[in-house]
């Protein structure tokens, strides 16, 4: 458990900032959606870094390790995007959180076209806060969102050991830090991850939307994440 806490723990990407927008970008919509698709970029480079840390992970296939991630990636972004907005003010109160200096709220959301991605973030924040959710198993949940791809891997077996020893370290975390009710606890937490999977719907379906409709500057890894899992 502690080994693979630590390496989650030690490369957790930082919240990003806010690059500058574009020149001559002056639409609102178009300025808040340039900002997102350059935050989500940036992710997926600190998602694909910090994956790479996981005791287990580079055991894999290099293309099985690329498949994982490019069916996970939604579902990871959206489960520390759902975990850093929290808490809520009240219903219908929450702002995701994106950036240092991005947030969004539900009306925000729906300016931009980004309601049901608004929506499905939110019911995995209602799930982590429901499970009082700690930092270290935010962190494990993250992973384990990874292992739990339907992709069609070459080594099943190497993911099994993988998937196996991340739920291990999960249950051992959530016991040390709730000796009196880790069952309970990680019972709900295990709860959070088909709310991750409509989330992971949501995010997919309105990035290509938008890059479809080309409504904001996308780069190149962004796009390949995004249409791997669509060929």
């Amino acid at each position: 458990m502690y080994k693979i806490l630590e390496a989650l723990s030690s490369y957790e990407p930082e919240l990003l900032t806010c690059a500058t927008p574009p020149a001559g970008v002056t639409d609102p919509t178009a300025r808040t959606l340039a900002l997102l698709a350059d935050l989500y970029d940036r992710e997926l480079v600190g998602v694909i870094g910090w994956a790479k840390q996981i005791p287990g992970f580079t055991d894999l296939q290099l293309n099985d390790q690329m498949r994982l991630l490019q069916s996970t990636w939604a579902e990871m972004l959206s489960l520390m995007l759902a975990y850093r907005s929290l808490p809520a003010a009240g219903p219908g109160a929450l702002r995701l959180r994106f950036a240092v200096d991005l947030t969004l709220d539900e009306q925000q959301a729906r300016d931009i076209g980004a309601l049901d991605l608004y929506l499905q973030v939110c019911g995995v924040a209602r799930r982590l806060e429901r499970a009082g959710a700690l930092r270290e198993e935010c962190f494990l949940l993250k992973a384990l969102a990874l292992a739990n791809s339907e992709a069609r891997l070459d080594e099943h077996a190497a993911l099994r050991r993988f998937r196996d020893a991340i739920l291990a370290a999960l249950n051992d975390a959530t016991h040390a830090l709730r000796p009196y009710n880790g069952n309970a606890a990680l019972q709900q937490l295990l709860l959070v991850l088909p709310a991750l999977r409509h989330a992971d719907v949501s995010v997919r379906r309105f990035w290509a939307a938008v890059h479809r409709d080309r409504r904001a500057p996308m780069n190149k890894l962004f796009v390949e994440m995004l249409e791997a899992c669509l060929r």
